[in-house]
């Protein structure tokens, strides 16, 4: 089994999530000037915003605003976004708690002009209520973004054919949480070199834990995915909590997981773990100290993506300078399902008084490499520095616009500690995987919103906790199932196989 990425979590603080697409550093280099002192239309003879009536836009982003991102809000960032789309942008930081719902509905509710991101739950309720903006009409403005944003991705905000969010972003999502991701220094520390099966994942547990028994085995308390090759033939992907499809199967039938065979057969998985200490005990009570534990090095293993060998690697390097992470598949043979590329996506409130002028601004964020090295890293020379193969050195730390949230392949940059191996393995991550065949399907909860409330109540008090082994599955099932039945699963199941079925059979024509 080969790895998937690896490199040595020696990393200065600067490098979290700092990284780029190899084959964009001839572009990147052949430019040595600011983006804040002149834009790509400016140096093309061009100035895009000349021929727009002046516009005001108002971004709200969530999370901590960091002193340099004021400074730049109010100079270079203005100042590009004014010369290419004639449009003042004000930024808002709102703190998560307000996400899809507290402040960010007051907003909607009130008719504030404004943009910001979404899911597709929460665009699905947001649209039904007459609060986004239907973009389609202005899909065309994104047109930079769209060649550096895959088509799935636009379709996955999409409903009855109408797009109400631009999809920014573009990196490996295929296989979240499907793979591994083992210490690799702890794992050659006890004399093994990998981790391809689940009698080798517990066997590097039982080594490690003798020799380090402070160390906490799994850091989470959902590995439905990574085990997947050990309770099922099924190659499984999940919609929600309560719904999955099997990609193998081509065929509009979704499975109601919790009362499906396989969930018997994993929970009794997630048991074992339990019993045998891969799961703390603490995390049936202090669930968040798995994050912690993980974050200062005391876990040997976590649920993987292709971005998590880089993603928090300055704070574990902090506590462990010589840790090495690596993602390894407990199987092999069932293809990687992907639901898109997409970080995240945009909405525009319906108050907007210009839509189309946030959909150029969207279109900002991924048109190319120097406008994204600008919104990602800031100005060269004075928050960061490049070098001749165009890896990136961070000189300030103060985040700009969330890394997470710009992340493109195209353009993304890495620092000189990260191998060339792991880039092109990094960048190769989505070869061969395959779009789930239920990507671009939002569900109307409408006709089953009191049920699914209900559901949601019994499955945080009754099924989460079987699932993660800190019940016996024979003991606390049948009441959990009655449970179920009593909060309207079988109500939901139908509606919900109705609406996919509808919309199954308009994909196939």
């Amino acid at each position: 089994m080969t790895k998937k990425g690896w490199f040595s979590l020696l990393l200065a603080t600067s490098f979290l999530l700092s990284a780029c697409s190899q084959g964009n550093n001839e572009s990147a280099n052949g430019n040595n000037s600011s983006p804040g002192s002149a834009s790509p239309s400016a140096e093309n003879g061009t100035e895009a915003g000349s021929d727009l009536a002046p516009a005001k836009l108002k971004i709200v982003l969530y999370g901590d605003e960091s002193n340099r991102m004021k400074e730049l809000a109010k100079t270079e960032f203005y100042d590009v976004v004014k010369e290419e789309i004639n449009a003042e942008v004000e930024f808002q930081f709102l703190p998560w708690t307000e996400y899809a719902g507290g402040k960010t509905d007051l907003m909607l509710s009130t008719g504030e002009d404004f943009a910001t991101y979404t899911d597709s739950n929460y665009m699905v309720k947001s649209v039904a209520k007459g609060l986004y903006t239907d973009l389609t009409p202005y899909v065309d403005a994104a047109a930079d973004l769209g060649k550096n944003v895959d088509e799935a991705s636009f379709k996955a905000f999409q409903l009855g054919g109408k797009q109400y969010a631009i999809p920014v972003g573009n990196k490996p999502n295929s296989a979240e949480f499907y793979s591994v991701l083992v210490r690799q220094d702890l794992l050659e520390e006890v004399g093994m070199t990998e981790v391809t099966s689940l009698t080798q994942l517990e066997e590097f547990y039982d080594k490690t834990h003798a020799a380090h028994p402070e160390l906490v085995g799994f850091a989470g308390t959902d590995a439905r995915r990574m085990l997947l090759y050990d309770y099922t033939d099924k190659n499984l992907y999940w919609q929600n909590e309560f719904i999955a499809l099997d990609e193998a199967a081509q065929d509009d039938q979704i499975i109601s997981w919790f009362e499906s065979e396989d969930f018997k057969n994993y929970a009794n998985l997630m048991r074992g773990w339990y019993d045998k200490g891969i799961i703390p005990k603490y995390a049936a009570t202090n669930t968040p100290q798995l994050q912690s534990d993980w974050n200062s090095g005391k876990a040997m293993i976590w649920s993987g993506t292709a971005a998590r060998p880089f993603e928090g690697a300055a704070t574990i390097s902090q506590a462990v300078p010589d840790a090495k992470l690596v993602n390894y598949f407990l199987g092999e043979g069932r293809p990687k399902i992907s639901r898109g590329t997409y970080s995240s996506a945009f909405f525009v409130s319906a108050a907007a008084k210009d839509p189309e002028r946030y959909v150029m601004f969207f279109n900002l964020l991924q048109k190319n490499q120097e406008l994204y090295d600008l919104f990602a890293y800031g100005i060269e020379g004075t928050d960061f520095t490049l070098d001749e193969n165009g890896r990136l050195t961070k000189l300030t730390t103060d985040a700009l616009i969330p890394d997470w949230l710009l992340m493109n392949k195209n353009f993304m940059r890495f620092d000189n500690t990260v191998p060339d191996d792991f880039i092109a393995e990094y960048k190769a991550w989505d070869d061969g995987a395959i779009i789930s065949k239920g990507a671009g399907f939002n569900f109307d909860n409408t006709p089953v919103k009191n049920e699914e409330t209900k559901l949601n109540g019994v499955f945080t008090e009754y099924m989460a906790p079987i699932g993660s082994g800190f019940v016996d599955y024979e003991t606390a099932y049948p009441k959990a199932l009655e449970r179920l039945k009593s909060a309207g699963i079988d109500k939901y199941i139908a509606e919900y196989q109705k609406q996919f079925s509808e919309w199954y059979a308009g994909k196939q024509q």
